[in-house]
């Protein structure tokens, strides 16, 4: 007798390991470290739900439908569940080998965009920095105000409205639109990052900086922060050619197209020299995934791993060294007006990466620091309650599954507030953009700034100063 379902698709028992499924005892551990669990309250959405799921598909007793694969894509992809769990399940191993089959699900157009976005856009450089000209002059027009007339929303609407609370349901596909343009930043012009550049005085070393690909459009400026940093700490920095690292391919299921970035950013860095320092803690994560992508990869294996052992978040690269002390503290702070300070954790600098401490520590000494240069005015760093709760951001989870996304970015704002912080800091750009459309939304009069901006206002007296 055949036991499978009519619809399910033979085969998927050999493409999910079932030894990783099997490792889960459905405890429930899990359940306090799951955004979107916490948010919804369903089993479903939970990852043992979402693992009890995959291994009855995997078993043949549930097809892959677009409801199983609904639960499994409504997974933002943080890993606190592997954190949390006492077992050590591999969640993020499952997650992996399970999003493939889910674009089985998708509509092909769907499919058709994302793999040209993955494949054409994120990794032709001129095409996104041009793109970015024409957003900041959309921005400028405004553009929000055209959206949303056609969204048929008044100035009191804010983006966490699910549609069906919007006033004109029937303009649905423009308030999504209208939904989507107001979580993007304001994109600021585009500085070309110098090949080489260091600033006089002791050499420490060459560093290579990994500015990313929407990272460098949406915040170059944070780009040229962090640069401006490791060259304050004596490095001499340099920015070879290089490409879209792929984790938002790779997230979405498109191993193929994310092995083929990874492999011409190895051959890229091959021929440089020193750490590879990742301005965005989730290229980051990605970049240091690239001997396990291409393990199995006898001409690649090696030269995949040498390439993930060089890479550093710019937090790891920063603190260990020590910042000039500044001449003159009235000189040395004038931007830092800041005196509450909360961390939000990014997922996969935290989870992914398990660096915790670098920032953690690159915080305290700015409190002292900048303490001591303005002791009438100390710098109180606050405790973020589910500091390493994912914001909602995921990649580009927030435009595929925005409902879900403002739910999980709620709850954050809520503990955000409790803090009474006037500046909230964070080490990736969807965090920031995330957590940014987050305070527009509640009018919260609060700074969200990457870690280096807040950095760059203590530590660099003269940003524009090379060699």
């Amino acid at each position: 007798m055949n036991d499978q379902p009519p619809n399910s698709s033979p085969g998927h028992a050999t493409t999910i390991d079932k030894s990783l499924l099997d490792a889960c005892i459905h405890c429930g551990l899990c359940l306090p470290a799951c955004p979107t669990y916490l948010a919804t309250g369903r089993e479903m959405e939970s990852p043992r739900g979402r693992i009890y799921l995959l291994n009855e598909m995997t078993s043949g007793r549930l097809a892959l439908d677009d409801r199983l694969a609904e639960h499994i894509d409504s997974c933002l992809g943080c890993y606190g569940c592997q954190t949390a769990c006492p077992s050590g399940v591999q969640y993020q191993s499952i997650l992996e080998q399970a999003r493939p089959l889910m674009n089985e699900t998708k509509p092909p157009i769907l499919l058709g965009f994302m793999r040209f976005g993955f494949r054409r856009l994120l990794p032709n450089y001129p095409l996104l920095r041009i793109l970015g000209k024409l957003l900041r002059v959309w921005q400028f027009l405004p553009g929000e105000k055209l959206l949303r007339l056609l969204a048929g929303v008044d100035e009191r609407a804010v983006i966490s409205m699910a549609p069906a609370e919007q006033i004109n349901p029937a303009r649905n596909v423009f308030y999504g639109l209208w939904r989507r343009n107001g979580l993007l930043p304001q994109v600021p012009p585009f500085k070309p990052l110098a090949r080489k550049s260091w600033h006089a005085g002791e050499k420490k070393g060459t560093v290579q900086l990994f500015p990313g690909c929407l990272m460098d459009v949406f915040y170059n400026d944070v780009n040229h922060d962090c640069a401006d940093l490791l060259k304050a700490q004596g490095c001499i920095v340099e920015v070879p050619e290089q490409t879209c690292c792929g984790a938002l391919a790779f997230h979405a299921g498109e191993g193929e197209i994310a092995t083929n970035l990874a492999k011409l950013n190895i051959a890229s860095f091959e021929g440089t020299t020193g750490d590879i320092v990742v301005t965005a803690a989730g290229c980051g994560a990605m970049l240091k995934e690239y001997g396990h992508m291409l393990a199995k990869d006898d001409s690649w294996a090696q030269r995949a791993a040498a390439f993930s052992a060089r890479v550093l978040d710019i937090t790891e690269a920063l603190v260990r060294n020590k910042f000039p002390k500044p001449v003159n503290a009235q000189t040395a702070f004038p931007k830092t007006t800041s005196r509450k300070i909360a961390y939000h954790a990014a997922c996969h600098l935290a989870h992914a990466q398990n660096i915790r401490e670098a920032p953690q520590k690159l915080l305290a000494d700015l409190a002292v620091d900048c303490t001591a240069a303005h002791p009438q005015s100390p710098i109180e760093l606050v405790a973020l309650k589910e500091a390493e709760h994912c914001c909602g951001s995921a990649g580009i989870y927030n435009l595929l599954n925005t409902d879900l996304s403002m739910e999980v970015l709620a709850r954050k704002m809520d503990f955000i507030a409790q803090t009474g912080a006037d500046t909230v800091v964070t080490t990736n750009p969807g965090c920031m953009l995330q957590l940014k459309a987050g305070a527009r939304d509640r009018s919260m009069p609060i700074k969200v700034l990457h870690i280096c901006e807040l950095l760059h206002e203590a530590y660099v007296r003269n940003p524009d100063e090379s060699d």
